[in-house]
């Protein structure tokens, strides 16, 4: 038997989903410069909101220490970052996600939507590169 739901639809709050694309990496290392598009995004919508921001990685942390100032710019109630991957490596400058999937090993992975130069990214599992496969797709 099938139970119909008793919620009145009219009260469902939408939240808007934001796309930007932060990049700071080249090859397999960070860059420790990150560059932000937010292309057809309008981050004034931000204002009084609280903000997650998802994210496949959390490497160095320099990506998150140059969006979440600027994100801080358009007067949001909060932001919180949620990851599916935080790396444990020395480089990194200290900031972690407020929701972490996995804490992972210091090493290059790709899949699930991480790639190396383009490639790996369709993978529905993701795996450490070794220094073979990262020197054959070298661009």
């Amino acid at each position: 038997m099938v139970k119909q739901s008793s919620s009145n639809f009219s009260s469902l709050h939408l939240h808007p989903f934001l796309w930007i694309r932060v990049s700071s990496y080249s090859g397999t290392e960070s860059t420790g410069q990150a560059s932000i598009t937010a292309v057809g995004a309008d981050l004034t919508v931000l204002k009084g909101k609280n903000v997650i921001v998802v994210e496949d990685i959390i490497d160095t942390g320099h990506s998150m220490a140059k969006l979440i100032p600027m994100l801080q710019g358009y007067g949001p109630l909060s932001i919180k970052t949620c990851t599916l991957l935080q790396k444990r490596t020395p480089k990194s400058n200290g900031l972690i996600g407020d929701f972490i999937g996995f804490s992972i090993p210091d090493h290059f992975v790709v899949g699930y939507g991480l790639d190396y130069n383009e490639a790996f990214r369709e993978l529905i599992h993701i795996c450490v590169m070794n220094e073979e496969g990262i020197k054959f797709y070298a661009k």
